[in-house]
């Protein structure tokens, strides 16, 4: 990943140091494709200082905003990702334990399964927060946990909130988040993207209500497809 913003916003270096780290914790350290990082991740802030005037606070939700769309895009883009994961973690201690909980989510291989098959596995989703307060040593209340797939509310109170319309209507939505369907290649077993370019920006949305605190954090994924490992199981350096 590399990324370059230029602005010929006057933004005094030390502020804008400040703000462009702020801005990377929102938006590119909130994502996970395959729970790997690149060395060489790069995000550079340059300015030409020519325009006076500036509104820091103005620039700083602006940038933010534009860093969190192209966040979403290196997850869009992403090898063999059918759907982009969206998790909200609300009502949390901190914002650091939203935003770990949230990855520990998206980097399921059974969360991401799930999801790559339209399979609105409600159990998968439990198991990966219970995995996430197993390994934390903290303890979640499970019993003031609310838990959201799309509109439809899958878990509260302890009990999973579910029934037959419901599994369908959710099947259906992760179906209309689809990027596009795998198709296996002439020999039946290397799958190879049908899409150049992603053909809508809708995600998957997951709403983790933990009733802990006042604090949030939101991070994005991608799912585990056939295309990801043919890409990576016959790729050659």
């Amino acid at each position: 990943m590399l990324v370059f913003i230029l602005t010929d916003l006057a933004v005094e270096r030390e502020a804008l140091r400040s703000i462009v780290r702020e801005t990377a914790q929102e938006s590119f350290n909130c994502i996970s494709v395959d729970s790997d990082q690149s060395t060489s991740d790069t995000l550079l802030a340059i300015s030409s200082r020519r325009v006076e005037g500036v509104n820091t606070q103005d620039f700083a939700a602006g940038l933010k905003s534009i860093c969190q769309a192209l966040a979403q895009d290196i997850v869009r883009n992403g090898e063999g990702v059918h759907h982009v994961m969206e998790v909200h973690v609300t009502s949390a201690p901190s914002v650091e334990f939203a935003v770990s909980l949230g990855k520990c989510i998206l980097r399921s291989p059974l969360v991401k399964t799930a999801v790559a098959g339209n399979d609105p596995n409600v159990g998968r989703f439990l198991m990966a927060i219970g995995n996430f307060a197993k390994s934390e040593g903290s303890t979640l209340d499970f019993t003031r946990l609310k838990l959201q797939l799309g509109e439809e509310v899958i878990f509260k109170e302890g009990s999973f909130d579910l029934s037959y319309d419901k599994e369908k209507k959710l099947v259906d939505y992760l179906r209309s988040c689809e990027l596009y369907q795998s198709e296996a290649g002439q020999d039946g077993i290397t799958f190879q993207p049908r899409i150049r370019y992603p053909s809508h920006e809708q995600n998957v949305r997951l709403h983790l209500d933990l009733a802990m605190g006042s604090h949030q954090g939101r991070v994005w994924g991608g799912d585990l497809t056939h295309e990801y490992i043919s890409a990576n199981a016959d790729y050659r350096s």
